[in-house]
Order: C-alpha cells, then sequence, then structure tokens
C-alpha cells in the first residue's frame, strides 16, 4: 500500500544540552522529542539516520501510551504514527535496517516495511505467517528476512516465500528466542532462556551452548546477547538462573572459554543486558550490565559506571554500533545513551562539541500543534527568564513568560485560543525565543489549522 509519507522535522538546537561530558551523550525526554525513556531496539541506516523503538512506560501502575518508532538525525526527530504511517502507540517491538536501505518494523499487527516513503506489510492475511505478533526482526547477508514469532518459532522471508521453523522442524524451545543474530559466514545463531544458544548452516541446526531444559542437560544458562568479531568469534551474554552471569566466546563455534565477575573484576552479581554485546571497529567487546558498560580488550577488562564517569544509571540495556564508532545503548529508563572513547559523533560532518552551561530550551511539543502546545526550558541559577512568539516577519505575537525565576526546568504553554484575536493565528511557521542573562536561543513551531 502507498500512504503519503509527512515529515515533520523537529527542528532542535539542544544538541550541547545533551553532552555529559565529550565521551558521552544522552538523549531523553527532558532534552529531546522522543516518547519515551525506554529503549527496545536501534539501528542505523547508511544515510546517518538512528532508528529508534521506544516502549510504553508506567506511571502509578498505569500504562502510558508512548512507545513509537522513531526517526532521528543531527537532533532533528521524527516520530511514526498513525498520522503519517500505519503504526499505532505501542505496536513496535523492533527494527532492522536492510542493505537496499528498507526499513523493517517488527510489530504486534505484522511486519511493515518502509522504503522510497512507501509503506508496505506482511502479516497472516498475505503471507503464511503463523501469526503476526513479530518480535524479532533480522536481516543476513543474503537480504533475507528473519522474523521471531513468541510462542511458534522463527521464520526466514524471501522474495515472496516463507520457511518457517519450530520445534518439529529445528529445535525444541527455538519459539523461546531472545535474540536472532547472523554471522560472518551467513550462518544464523538463536539463544534462548530455557534452550540454549543453537546455530543454523542452512541445513542443520546445531546447539552450541545447553539450556536449563532439553536433552537432559540441566546448565541453567540463559542466553541474552551474542556479537561476532573479527575472524568470525562469537561473543555471548549468559545470565545464570538463580543468579551470576558469564561472558563466553569460541573460535570455532563448538569450544567455549567463559569469564566471570571475578575475573573480569566485579564484585557484584547483576545481570548483563538482553541484546547488549556489541563489537566495535577497533574489535574491542562492550557488553551492557546492571554494573555498567563492560569493555573488553585483548581479554583485558574494565567497566565503565558512574564511580568514574558522568553517566546517570549503571543498568546498560539493548546496544549497537554506529559508523562512528559510537557505543549506543538504552539506558535504565532514563534515555538513549552514546559514548566513544575519542569524542561522540552524531551527525556526518564532524564537529567540535563543546560542553554548554545547562540553560537549554527544548522543542515544544506536540509540534505541529493545534491549539495548544508546550515549551519546556531548564535554568542554572535564578535569572529572570523571558519567553516571546513571533511570526515569520518577526511579529511578536505573545509574551509567554518574563519572570525571575529560580534555578530548575519549567514548562509554559500557548494556546491559541487564549488571548486577543490569537484563536485566528493562521497556520505557518511561528518563532519562540528565550532570553535569561547572557543566553539567548530561537527555535521553530509550526501551527496547523
Amino acid at each position: 500500500m502507498r500512504i503519503f509519507f509527512i515529515i515533520i522535522v523537529f527542528w532542535v538546537n539542544t544538541l550541547g544540552q545533551t553532552f555529559l561530558d565529550r565521551h558521552w551523550l544522552i538523549f531523553n525526554k527532558e532534552n529531546s522529542p522522543i516518547s519515551s525513556n525506554i529503549i527496545n531496539s536501534i539501528d542505523t541506516d547508511s544515510e546517518g539516520n538512528y532508528w529508534i523503538v521506544t516502549a510504553p512506560e508506567f506511571a502509578d501502575t498505569q500504562i502510558v501510551y508512548n512507545g513509537y518508532l522513531h526517526k532521528m538525525k543531527n537532533n532533528n526527530w521524527i516520530i511514526f504514527d498513525n498520522n503519517n504511517s500505519p503504526l499505532d502507540k505501542n505496536i513496535v517491538e523492533d527494527v532492522a535496517i536492510t542493505a537496499d536501505g528498507k526499513v523493517l518494523v517488527a510489530t504486534v499487527n505484522g511486519l511493515y516495511i518502509l522504503s522510497n516513503n512507501n509503506w508496505d506489510s506482511l502479516n497472516t492475511s498475505n503471507s503464511q505467517l503463523p501469526d503476526n505478533f513479530i518480535y524479532r526482526v533480522t536481516i543476513d547477508k543474503q537480504n533475507r528476512y528473519w522474523l521471531g514469532i513468541p510462542n511458534y518459532g522463527v521464520g526466514v522471508y524471501d522474495n515472496g516465500s516463507l520457511i518457517f521453523y519450530d520445534d518439529n522442524n529445528s529445535f525444541q524451545g527455538i519459539a523461546d528466542f531472545n535474540f536472532i543474530e547472523v554471522d560472518s559466514s551467513n550462518n544464523i545463531w538463536i539463544g534462548s532462556n530455557n534452550f540454549g544458544l543453537y546455530s543454523f548452516d542452512g541445513n542443520y541446526w546445531r546447539r552450541r551452548i545447553n539450556g536449563p531444559f532439553g536433552s537432559g542437560v540441566n546448565e541453567p544458562n540463559m542466553i541474552v546477547g551474542l556479537s561476532v568479531a573479527n575472524q568470525n568469534l562469537k561473543w555471548v551474554s549468559i545470565n545464570i538462573l538463580g543468579g551470576g552471569w558469564k561472558i563466553g566466546y569460541t573460535e570455532d563455534d563448538s569450544t567455549w572459554f567463559y569469564f566471570d565477575h571475578n575475573i573480569i573484576g566485579l564484585d557484584s552479581l547483576n545481570r548483563l543486558s538482553y541484546e547488549g554485546v556489541v563489537v566495535d571497529k577497533n574489535n574491542i567487546k562492550w557488553f551492557g550490565s546492571r554494573d555498567g558498560l563492560i569493555k573488553c580488550n585483548n581479554f583485558n577488562w574494565s567497566v565503565l559506571d558512574s564511580t568514574n564517569s558522568p553517566i546517570p544509571s549503571n543498568s546498560f540495556g539493548v546496544g549497537i554500533i554506529d559508523q562512528f564508532n559510537n557505543k549506543i545503548y538504552g539506558l535504565a529508563n532514563l534515555g538513549l545513551i552514546f559514548y566513544n572513547e575519542d569524542s561522540v559523533i552524531v551527525s556526518s560532518v564532524e564537529e567540535n562539541y563543546h560542553i554548554l552551561n545547562n540553560f537549554y530550551l527544548l522543542q515544544n511539543y506536540p509540534n505541529p500543534f493545534n491549539p495548544i502546545t508546550k515549551i519546556k526550558f531548564s535554568i542554572p541559577h535564578s535569572a529572570v527568564v523571558q519567553i516571546n512568539v513571533y511570526d515569520v516577519l518577526g511579529k511578536e505575537i505573545k509574551t509567554l513568560l518574563n519572570e525571575y525565576k529560580q534555578a530548575g526546568t519549567y514548562e509554559v504553554e500557548f494556546s491559541t485560543g487564549s488571548f486577543g484575536d490569537a484563536s485566528s493565528l493562521p497556520s505557518g511557521v511561528y518563532f519562540y525565543r528565550m532570553i535569561s542573562g547572557g543566553y539567548a536561543e530561537t527555535k521553530k513551531m509550526l501551527l496547523l489549522r
């Protein structure tokens, strides 16, 4: 199906304020339009776009419906919802980018495919999929789509043809998958909580690490992440039922070597994160955990945590590596965090970023809006804050704020029906400007009638 793709660009100029220092960058609801601080999936494409899947949050045991697919480049954001895509709130589970630039979006309603601003779909009504709940999507070296469906198994889709693997034609427990990964030889690797780690060479499934169940083996290994290093070496994260964890690697896919918290130098037995293993361009291995970001460089181990870095939490979730060698992770319900030993880069042109003060003015939300939008800002010390709204000719429309404020974060509201003849404001671009002491910043917003 063809859906006209409406691109809404959030003109954001808060990139400096998101830096914790030049090595760390964080995006969350306080400094960006991201809909939720819980990150389910991340991927990047060849054009430098970041594709981010957020999950619902909870407030007083109630679900807050704010899980969406996002696209971000140079801190310009697009949120995909039912206004500009077939995606609704809280249906997206995973995202992956094909070699030819298609965006595959796994959802509870099937697989959606975005190509050249057109949407297509794959579901039970037009394929042999046994169910529409696609939890994981991965692309192999032949550009085939591997789709994980909970309680059913894993299917591979190739130009209209679907082969589905379940307990009967693969291995017991394939529907218990945590991830689907592809190695340098195009072998498929599937890890589970209860049935171990398996690989598939196109003909045979082989068990590589045992799990708690299956074949009478009782090794309580929950395989939560895998990544492929140079020379096709595999690195895995393993949580142990009953407490503890270990990291394993293999050179021949059969013989495994393991490292536990004692070797790494940690006293804690907290868990490794699901899909948190990544290998960067320098062949350094990184493992997300609840104890921080674990680094392995030539079998020398170290940990980045809140005691030796400015990060607000030690709990790292799903992770990837981008083209700039940034390590990008979801961070413990606090948003999306970037790390780079050299300096974080988030655009196609390298820039010298500097730590700015803690003044910031966020993009209004919603944007576009009608009739009400909200503007959040922060000041690091007590000061007079003035926020004005202008039209495209520079004529002042309204003063939203002109007050002395204590240090902190605040929010003001702009309503087209709250004053004078503002309800008759035409659709178009408007500007809002914040001035406080020596700080001044202006942003765009869009009114749509």
